[in-house]
């Protein structure tokens, strides 16, 4: 039996039923005080938005799905690695060798975005500094799902 083709050496699969596809898109204010925010979507037209400790359900389609989905595969999300870390910086070590530091803020505003389906599953945690591309991906997510949420 042929293995299942996948995008890229460690991507989904080329094909997938649509009905189970998940995607959810967390935010964490980095302070304790701030209730973290998530947004679940189902390919099977719904969206749960979990804020304050209050779970609502709203209508998500599928063909809305399919185009945030296109928009993943267009800034090429599945490449880009787990931990998003935009800064950079060297340092010179006593034995004169240069050697590189990424910064990492455990403390600090972050979003967490988890594209899952059959067995496969690819999640992108990222700051303030983040890839832009996805963070006004998020963006749009996260407004259009506030506004069906008020239209309630």
């Amino acid at each position: 039996m042929a293995a299942e083709r996948t995008l890229g050496p460690e991507g989904p699969p080329l094909t997938y039923p649509i009905q189970e596809v998940d995607l959810h898109l967390i935010r964490q204010a980095g302070n304790a005080a701030f209730p973290v925010q998530r947004i679940s979507l189902s390919g099977k037209g719904s969206a749960t938005f979990e804020r304050s400790n209050e779970l609502l359900q709203v209508f998500y389609p599928t063909s809305a799905l399919v185009a945030l989905l296109n928009e993943l595969y267009r800034i090429h999300f599945f490449e880009l690695p787990s931990q998003y870390t935009p800064r950079y910086s060297v340092f010179l070590k006593d034995d004169g060798m240069i050697a590189t530091s990424a910064l990492r803020m455990i403390d600090t505003a972050s979003t967490r975005i988890c594209f899952a389906v059959t067995a496969y599953e690819k999640c992108v945690t990222y700051g303030r500094d983040g890839p832009h591309d996805l963070e006004n991906i998020v963006n749009r997510v996260f407004d259009d799902i506030e506004k069906q949420v008020k239209r309630k």
